[in-house]
């Protein structure tokens, strides 16, 4: 927390009080204007967090260059926040409602005989009527007799910690279910953005690089509902800040605390989707060089490679003593994940041609927009060219001298491990989600390739076209041109359709 505060300019924000309080004002005229004869909360939330980000613009103008991290918790926060409470009260995410019941079955513990939220549930954007709605969900929850059941926590649901946190505090706070179910939300938003916040300060180059990727819209609509995407998406992010940090300075000596947030952060946000596995094979470049002794070397060899066998041993044990099983019976009736398995082994070569088409069109960057700008099941936004044009920018420019460090061994391993992910991700759902024998691979999302993208752009970037622009200018610009894509994306598909 002192380091939180020792980043903020007291002495700005006093200085500036009297103009970030004429915008406040401003803001209320304005959304005054908006409402005409009747209040909507969510325009009168859109206005104030263009308030809320021109006030942040505005004050941090001369310190934004040095600490861009305080700019990514800005736009995420204020962004994030916004699309948390005006998303629909139903489920928009994909497999919210699955993602939902086992948040809710975590915070059973502590709270037993939680309601259980059904899977389809009323929404509507008529003020008026979503008021009965909650009213009406509202009083079910009082009187329930529907009850989750209990989880245990484990390795593969501890991502679901902070909704469920959020579910069980609510709860206990005897709070309305319908703002207990947004509040949830907020809450793997506040977490997500907390996370990445800290990984951004521990870079010493690609900060801009980090948080552009970790605003990309479809990364903050993720953060702000029921998944374990960005569990997982933030602490790669914080596993490979620390990694990279550590490869850029030779010199320094690792002590046990980064050592153990290096690695645990990697066994932690790999748990959901162990198939991420390969991302931990860039630890072994760390040098025993950094260590004071070779016994201290040898325990973190030890350490790394406990930890990537239990990552990998999470999915692969019980593919080994319980088989691959019928799959998903979501993939259809023609899902057998038994015969798909024999007819990979039995035919690698057709395989392989399979694997490669489809890949080949998964990670084309024309075809970003699926991790990019895509609300999940309210559709795609506008902006698609702008947040590439602005991933551009902090790929060429947001280099400096610690840049030069990254070798070419480092650059190998990090993109080995983009592919192999890649196949893995392919295969698994090819086997678990796809007919037998299909010539395409069904399920396999756009955003699995996020957690991937930062660690491949930030080794292949070289230090080697200057920024021609004042940093402060630089970041501020990258900032307001993803704040835009935000807020007109949350405008166009929730807001300006309550009435």
């Amino acid at each position: 927390m002192k380091n939180w505060l020792k980043g903020l300019d007291w002495a700005k924000i006093s200085k500036n009080f009297g103009i970030i309080a004429a915008l406040f004002l401003a803001s209320f005229l304005l959304a005054h204007l908006v409402f005409w004869n009747s209040f909507n909360q969510y325009r009168f939330l859109f206005v104030l967090a263009i308030v809320l980000l021109a006030s942040f613009f505005f004050v941090f103008r001369k310190k934004i260059g040095e600490k861009p991290e305080f700019g990514f918790l800005a736009v995420a926060l204020i962004c994030g926040s916004l699309l948390s409470f005006s998303e629909p009260k139903k489920y928009v995410n994909w497999d919210e409602q699955i993602h939902y019941k086992r948040a809710e079955a975590l915070a059973a513990n502590v709270v037993p005989g939680m309601f259980f939220r059904p899977n389809t549930v009323d929404s509507s954007y008529s003020l008026e009527e979503q008021g009965k709605i909650n009213i009406l969900t509202d009083s079910q929850y009082k009187r329930s007799k529907s009850r989750s059941k209990a989880d245990n926590l484990t390795y593969q649901n501890a991502a679901y910690l902070p909704s469920a946190f959020a579910l069980a505090l609510g709860n206990l706070l005897h709070l309305p279910f319908h703002i207990m179910f947004a509040f949830a939300r907020w809450i793997n938003l506040l977490f997500y953005s907390a996370v990445v916040f800290f990984a951004i300060r521990r870079l010493k180059t690609g900060k801009m690089l980090m948080s552009v990727i970790a605003l990309f819209p479809t990364a903050i609509f993720l953060a702000a509902s029921y998944n374990y995407d960005s569990w997982l998406t933030a602490f790669s992010m914080i596993g490979f800040a620390y990694l990279f940090s550590e490869l850029q300075q030779p010199e320094k000596k690792l002590t046990t605390k980064e050592a153990v947030v290096m690695v645990g952060s990697f066994v932690l946000g790999l748990g959901p989707k162990a198939l991420y596995f390969p991302l931990m094979l860039p630890l072994f470049l760390i040098k025993k060089e950094k260590f004071e002794t070779p016994r201290q070397y040898k325990i973190f060899m030890w350490l790394t490679v406990v930890a990537v066998l239990l990552v990998l041993g999470s999915f692969l044990l019980p593919f080994v003593f319980h088989g691959p099983g019928k799959g998903d019976v979501r993939g259809g009736s023609d899902v057998d994940a038994t015969k798909q398995v024999a007819f990979i082994l039995s035919d690698p070569s057709a395989y392989s041609k399979i694997l490669f088409n489809f890949a080949s069109g998964y990670v084309n960057p024309l075809n970003a927009g699926g991790f990019t700008v895509f609300l999940a099941y309210l559709g795609g936004i506008d902006g698609f060219w702008i947040v590439m044009a602005t991933l551009a920018a902090v790929f060429l420019w947001d280099r400096n001298t610690y840049d030069k460090k990254n070798s070419l061994k480092m650059r190998l391993l990090v993109v080995g491990a983009y592919i192999v992910t890649v196949v893995l991700i392919c295969t698994a759902l090819y086997v678990s989600f796809t007919a037998v024998r299909s010539t395409t691979m069904a399920g396999v999302q756009p955003r699995y390739l996020i957690p991937l993208v930062f660690p491949l752009l930030f080794v292949l970037g070289i230090k080697a076209i200057k920024n021609p622009f004042n940093k402060n200018i630089f970041n501020s610009i990258v900032f307001i041109a993803m704040s835009l894509v935000l807020l007109n994306g949350t405008w166009v598909l929730m807001i300006s359709k309550y009435y």
